[in-house]
């Protein structure tokens, strides 16, 4: 079809969107397109200049990808890119849409694309992307992805359709075989962490998800873990070992609720980075931008600066001022995952004040089952204070049942917040867990009480 009469469609099915209340058309227009012209995506994606960028893998996504479109801005690229994660490819297709002028022109210089794992195998060969990252891979949405064998060899479809410069994290065996789909071998880059100590405030052994060789199945040996499987392994039968990463972190001199201070080898070279966002896991996504933008040949001096400036994405460790109170939103949406906000927020405090809330919607996973391997008998002798909310709230007040830890269930995300806030004390803090659909009605309950914005899929 037509390119500006297909936009026109597209664009105006948007409006209307929005204008009804009905979303923010951040997947509708691509919806759309993709009945009207199977091939507009690839059409709109071969005129920008310096290309597509995707980053993909379980966690970190959204945050990732938004720190490497902060150091192309402040390069002087002009980035097009998915700013509302809506990362399946419907999302990126509606994000090129929204890109393009009705005749189908893109300003932008760049693109950069957070894409759902399991649909790069679609938009990598229809974009031809120069760079993918693959930041780590975990039991997630088992109803969607099955396990993560499964889910690898989708990433590696993606990758083995293009000629991408890829980007691997060394310390996630899964992950760092997938070099075995890239089209040469000089295209792969690793990266990972070499001067930290290995953590163990929890059981990570109980949200480990990826301890078997890739080669030959057998049991991985770790001389060190971050968390998760996350770490340094070999094969004790010596098909595989951990690769060794041309951009590391080699050292870290603060590290706490503030963020992170460390040092950065890229190809042999050290800088000294600072990241306001606490927890080993940013930790990484800050090292997979670093990579990525040290593979676009962009100067450290250029980019580490805009690093100590990031901010949380949404949902992602953010904090909320209310009636003198301080929330913290953290989104959960699998074991690891879970387990890290415990490490990094939970378990250092004194009976911390937490409200968790659990959905099951499509974006969530319908399959929570995924509760039971989050170690919350870690959170029992710190006296936690905690509440439940969400459709699967009974759920949730089970597994922290057999946990040891009483909690107080509602399923009304409304009622559970204004409980929870009521019960803070003045200038206390809280700490809240909402899987995906949860943080979005959180978000739109907060909206009507502070300067946080709502957000618009």
């Amino acid at each position: 079809m037509y390119i500006p009469l297909t936009l026109a469609i597209t664009k105006t099915a948007a409006g209307l969107s929005r204008s009804l209340g009905r979303g923010g058309g951040g997947a509708l227009p691509g919806l759309i397109a993709d009945r009207l012209d199977k091939r507009l995506g690839q059409k709109l994606a071969a005129q920008i200049p310096h290309g597509v960028i995707i980053v993909t893998g379980t966690n970190g996504k959204t945050t990732t990808t938004k720190m490497i479109a902060s150091a192309l801005e402040a390069s002087g690229e002009r980035v097009l890119t998915n700013r509302s994660g809506s990362n399946l490819r419907r999302g990126v297709l509606s994000s090129l849409i929204d890109g393009a002028d009705r005749r189908g022109k893109i300003d932008a210089t760049i693109a950069l694309f957070e894409v759902d794992e399991a649909s790069l195998r679609r938009v990598a060969p229809e974009l031809q992307p120069r760079h993918i990252v693959v930041l780590n891979l975990f039991r997630d949405q088992l109803d969607r992805y099955g396990e993560l064998d499964t889910t690898a060899a989708l990433i590696g479809q993606g990758i083995a359709a293009t000629r991408a410069k890829v980007y691997l994290n060394a310390d996630d065996p899964l992950v760092a075989s997938l070099a075995k789909y890239v089209a040469s071998p000089e295209l792969v880059k690793y990266f990972g962490i070499e001067g930290l100590p290995a953590t163990s405030t929890a059981n990570h052994q109980t949200a480990s998800d990826s301890d078997r060789c890739p080669v030959c199945g057998t049991r991985l040996k770790f001389v060190r873990t971050f968390y998760g499987h996350i770490g340094h392994y070999s094969c004790p039968t010596g098909d595989f070992d951990r690769p060794k990463p041309s951009v590391a972190i080699t050292g870290v001199q603060q590290a706490d609720i503030s963020g992170t201070t460390f040092t950065v080898a890229l190809d042999g070279k050290r800088y000294d980075g600072n990241l306001p966002l606490p927890g080993t896991y940013n930790l990484y996504n800050a090292l997979a931008s670093v990579a990525v933008c040290n593979g676009l040949k962009l100067e450290p001096q250029q980019y580490l600066p805009v690093l100590a400036q990031t901010t949380a994405a949404f949902g992602r460790v953010e904090r909320v001022e209310l009636d003198g109170k301080s929330l913290y939103l953290l989104l959960v949406k699998n074991p690891v995952g879970f387990t890290q906000v415990m490490e990094t927020f939970l378990l250092g405090a004194s009976k911390p004040h937490v409200l968790m809330l659990i959905n099951d919607g499509i974006a969530d996973g319908r399959d929570v089952s995924w509760l039971w391997d989050v170690p919350f008998e870690a959170l029992q002798p710190k006296g936690a204070v905690i509440s439940v909310g969400g459709v699967r709230a009974s759920d949730m007040a089970l597994r922290l049942k057999y946990a040891g830890i009483t909690s107080v269930a509602r399923d009304s995300i409304k009622d559970s917040l204004g409980q929870f806030i009521a019960a803070l004390p003045d200038g206390g803090v809280g700490y809240i867990l909402p899987t995906y659909t949860a943080m979005i009605t959180l978000r739109e309950l907060l909206a009507a009480q502070t300067d946080i914005q709502e957000v618009m899929i």
